[in-house]
């Protein structure tokens, strides 16, 4: 009863800052749930590293449909949403994360987890330097944005995050309001969440020894506990967007993610 006591508190948690940093970043929280997740999965279910790392990449990834969904919705209510950008990228966005979710079982999971933890300290590093970003002025084609978006997707479901990392800076960089580069985030990790989850789950529906409660490679408490909280949270935060001095949070979360970097590191 303690150990579940304990898990709830710690993916309630984990879910309340995912939703603050959906709502004013754009970013989907994976950077978070991941290596939470995968410790939670070994520790209190003695679950093997292999499987806890693609459990904890395919909760992400489902989680961020509604994470994202939530923040989309409230970007849109304020009019900070503009549906004729995304579009562009939703195809290749799809197309990208289905692929990779049924590719990523079959991959080296310490090869996985180096990625993880490479890309971790990168943006880190990105954020916390917060270099101007030289703009240009015309957003690409329907193709081009397409496969923008496939290769953004298929990068994300691989380290089991929204794209919000990626994508906020790339629309920064075509000269897209900051505001309304958070909202295009949110709106196109929707279709991240989307197209991996259903890999995830048919590559998990055959696995034994999984834990009680999971759909294939998504664990459904973790599921429920870290979407309910961030659900409250991110509708907050998209209020908040205006009055918090966002490079300041920015500084915050890249402090965050180097150390979340460093547990991965040392985690076997």
């Amino acid at each position: 009863m303690q150990i579940l006591l304990t898990e709830i508190i710690i993916l309630t948690l984990a879910g309340s800052l995912i939703g603050i940093l959906s709502g004013l970043l754009g970013i989907g929280g994976g950077l978070i749930i991941v290596p939470l997740l995968t410790f939670t999965l070994i520790h209190f279910h003695e679950v093997t590293f292999d499987q806890a790392m693609l459990m904890a990449i395919g909760t992400s990834l489902a989680s961020i449909i509604f994470t994202a969904g939530m923040s989309s919705y409230f970007h849109k209510k304020r009019n900070n949403m503009d549906w004729s950008i995304a579009i562009h990228y939703i195809p290749g966005v799809l197309l990208g994360a289905s692929v990779m979710a049924f590719i990523i079982p079959h991959l080296n999971i310490v090869l996985i987890k180096h990625t993880f933890i490479i890309y971790t300290f990168l943006a880190a590093y990105k954020i916390f330097k917060g270099q101007k970003i030289k703009s240009v002025l015309r957003l690409p084609t329907f193709i081009f944005a397409s496969f923008y978006g496939f290769i953004i997707a298929s990068i994300s479901t691989i380290i089991g995050i929204g794209g919000g990392t990626m994508f906020v800076p790339y629309f920064i960089y075509h000269k897209i309001n900051p505001r309304l580069a958070v909202a295009l985030s949110s709106s196109l990790g929707i279709f991240i969440g989307l197209g991996a989850s259903f890999g995830f789950i048919k590559n998990g529906s055959h696995i034994n020894n999984l834990p009680q409660l999971s759909i294939g490679y998504i664990y459904l408490p973790g599921l429920l506990l870290i979407t309910s909280s961030s659900l409250i949270f991110v509708r907050l935060a998209t209020k908040w967007i205006h009055q918090i001095p966002v490079l300041l949070l920015k500084k915050i979360f890249a402090c965050l993610l180097f150390f979340i970097g460093l547990s991965m590191l040392f985690t076997r």
